[in-house]
């Protein structure tokens, strides 16, 4: 088996960047608590931190950061590190955080900074960048469904605006993480955190990802009121509507109800005007109920409700 990848770093520390954990076990040059460690990542499926304070004042700190990749499930990325002051080791696929800046390779940018904690972070601020991305993609989505909402705020919408929520959940639960790893930094490498330039634009990248993501939150939590508004209108117009279509039909039934009895002797039944007369005085009801429900303000637009227009008049 191939020993892990070794890269070491022209400012005194190594970056031990491994894709599996058992290579790292197997490995060397490592002593019985860094295998332990291994040990024990190989089996973490959740978001874990540890900082550990030794005897001699060096600190290290360890853990696991999961990402959920895709929206499919059980499809994620699982990132192993461990940081003090002469290494950092990794386990993890990272192709899909290497992106070229200037031409140079991902790796060399890491390699670069003045300890490992700074590579780590790079590392990590890079995680982050790969974050702005999918609030972009969001932020994308978003911006269709309040085009869309204008015109139809149908079942179907509110169902794509739920699943926007749950993926802006998901990916909130990412931020949690980052947060905690930030914290953990600080107290464990406090010198770092305070003045590392590194360490400053992961806290920028922090509260940018936090802004967007509470920015996208209350759009979301808007886009739902508005939804649950048209609803409720909708829902109470059609209420409306069905009553009126009762009231109006009232004199029809009653009268209809009436001449629909089978008594032996009802008199109408001889009259030679009787159907005219019959209809007549349904039409005349009819109308004076119609009438009336138009007085007291019950049909005002029940029939030309348009929610397009309405909104562009809110607009203005």
């Amino acid at each position: 088996m191939d020993k892990p990848e070794v890269l070491p770093s022209g400012q005194g520390w190594k970056w031990y960047h491994l894709d599996d954990s058992q290579h790292l076990i197997e490995h060397e040059d490592f002593d019985e608590r860094i295998n332990a460690w291994a040990s024990e990542s190989l089996l973490c499926r959740h978001n874990h931190i540890s900082t550990i304070s030794y005897v001699d004042g060096q600190n290290a700190m360890n853990g696991t950061l999961i990402a959920r990749l895709t929206d499919e499930p059980g499809d994620g990325w699982i990132f192993h590190y461990y940081v003090d002051g002469d290494r950092l080791i990794t386990v993890g696929n990272t192709d899909w955080l290497e992106n070229k800046i200037s031409g140079r390779a991902w790796e060399e940018y890491v390699l670069e900074q003045g300890q490992p904690i700074e590579g780590f972070i790079f590392v990590i601020n890079s995680f982050i960048r790969a974050l702005f991305a999918r609030m972009d993609e969001i932020e994308l989505y978003l911006m269709k469904i309040e085009n869309r909402m204008q015109g139809n705020n149908g079942s179907r919408l509110l169902k794509e605006i739920i699943d926007l929520r749950n993926q802006l959940t998901r990916w909130n639960l990412h931020t949690i993480a980052l947060k905690e790893i930030e914290y953990a930094i600080e107290e464990t490498f406090p010198d770092t955190h305070d003045n590392s330039n590194t360490c400053r634009i992961m806290r920028i990248y922090m509260n940018r990802i936090r802004m967007l993501q509470q920015n996208y939150e209350h759009e979301i939590d808007s886009l739902l009121k508005v939804d649950d508004n048209i609803g409720n209108y909708r829902s109470n117009m059609i209420m409306r509507t069905l009553t009126v279509f009762t009231v109006l039909l009232t004199p029809m039934t009653a009268l209809g109800a009436i001449w629909g009895m089978n008594f032996k002797n009802m008199p109408e039944l001889d009259w030679s005007w009787g159907y005219a007369g019959a209809l007549g005085l349904i039409a005349i009801t009819t109308l004076l109920t119609y009438g009336w429900l138009k007085r007291t303000g019950l049909t005002d637009d029940i029939l030309r409700i348009d929610l397009k227009q309405e909104e562009h008049d809110d607009d203005k």
